[in-house]
């Protein structure tokens, strides 16, 4: 299962946030954004289970993150 993780960061913890990221084994992918949304992040786990322990244990406990938004990816469309 993968989905998509928006999140909103204080900017002075960016790098912070961003490396933080880099460590989760889950976490395949960091993107540093502009618009309403500061960094997105691709994640994979096994099921929402899991989803949610990388949420509860690791996710919600990064300094710096004011908020998020995560979209489950349902189907993936490769070119």
């Amino acid at each position: 299962m993968k989905a998509l993780i928006f999140c909103r960061v204080y900017h002075k913890e960016m790098a912070n946030v961003i490396e933080k990221f880099r460590e989760f084994p889950e976490i395949k992918k960091v993107f540093s954004l502009t618009g309403e949304y500061d960094v997105l992040a691709e994640i994979e786990v096994e099921d929402s289970d899991a989803l949610y322990e990388s949420f509860a244990n690791k996710i919600d406990m990064v300094s710096g993150i004011i908020k998020t938004n995560t979209h489950v990816i349902m189907k993936e469309f490769v070119k």
